[in-house]
């Protein structure tokens, strides 16, 4: 675990809560978080655990989402698994994923997770964990037909429900979590397994673009005196005439997990190296 600080001043009592996080994978190889996320952040994080440091506040959101957990388990129901850890054996590898309540005569699973209102239209994370975890329940004979997040908004506002086209009618919500194949799934946990072994074996697996949250380059039409664009463009436009008081602004890529939220972009060479080219073409344009 991360080291942890407290550059808020906030109780010990709430340090400490951050500090004993009960989590316990059952003595797995992954689990199902990491499997789908970046191989070789997962194995810099292991390699520069005791320098990585975090501050309590930044741990809030996970302490709210053990919260919402612990106090769910008060809803049992005859017949429903809570907090129920699946395993499954993958290439020698030990994966474990925990299913927060799954129903297996109704063969319904659901997830829940404290966000922003911004994933009110799901999260592709979200796709992939309970694709996964589906397939984990079946190598233990227990099916899954239909599986939801339900979403607690942690940002939600009554005003904007009453007002925005589009935004969550209430606080919370199910969001319906589309079913890959099985054969589509089998195939997906055995790429990510064999990634990261090799990036565990020490051979060199770089982040894709979506685990880095890239945003794209883009061209934008902008107008003197006006901050937003008029209009942004994937390539650059061929536009052969603009009035005077248009004209067209390069805004390039931005990686931005790499740049802002990523705990250990430090020890990156992958970062270092898009950093040092992204800082060498700004040299060269100007």
């Amino acid at each position: 675990m991360a080291n942890i600080t407290n550059l808020h001043g906030l109780p010990d009592a709430l340090v400490r809560a951050v500090e004993n996080d009960p989590y316990d994978s059952g003595g797995a190889d992954i689990s199902v978080t990491k499997l789908i996320d970046s191989p070789q952040i997962n194995v810099l994080r292991k390699a520069h655990a005791a320098e990585i440091t975090v501050d309590v506040t930044d741990m809030i959101p996970a302490l709210m989402g053990q919260a919402i957990h612990l106090i769910l388990e008060r809803a049992a129901l005859p017949g429903a698994m809570l907090e129920h850890r699946f395993f499954a054996d993958v290439q020698g590898w030990k994966v474990s994923g925990q299913a927060d309540w799954l129903h297996p005569q109704a063969r319904v699973l659901i997830d829940y997770k404290v966000t922003t209102v911004y994933k009110a239209k799901g999260d592709e994370k979200w796709d992939k964990q309970l694709n996964v975890l589906r397939w984990l329940a079946l190598q233990n004979n227990v099916e899954v037909d239909t599986a939801y997040i339900c979403a607690i908004y942690r940002d939600w506002m009554p005003s904007k429900a009453a007002t925005e086209s589009g935004y969550p009618s209430a606080r919370a919500q199910l969001i319906p979590i589309p079913l890959w194949p099985m054969g589509e799934t089998k195939a997906y946990v055995t790429r990510q397994v064999t990634a990261h072994q090799q990036a565990a074996m020490g051979q060199r697996v770089l982040c894709t673009d979506e685990e880095r949250w890239m945003t794209p380059a883009k061209w934008a039409l902008m107008q003197h005196g006006r901050k937003r664009a008029i209009r942004l463009y994937d390539e650059e436009p061929k536009l052969s005439r603009l009035p005077e008081d248009q004209y067209v602004e390069y805004r390039p890529g931005t990686y931005n997990r790499c740049q802002k939220y990523c705990d250990v972009a430090q020890w990156c060479t992958q970062w270092a190296e898009t950093h040092h080219d992204s800082t060498d073409a700004l040299t060269d344009e100007d």
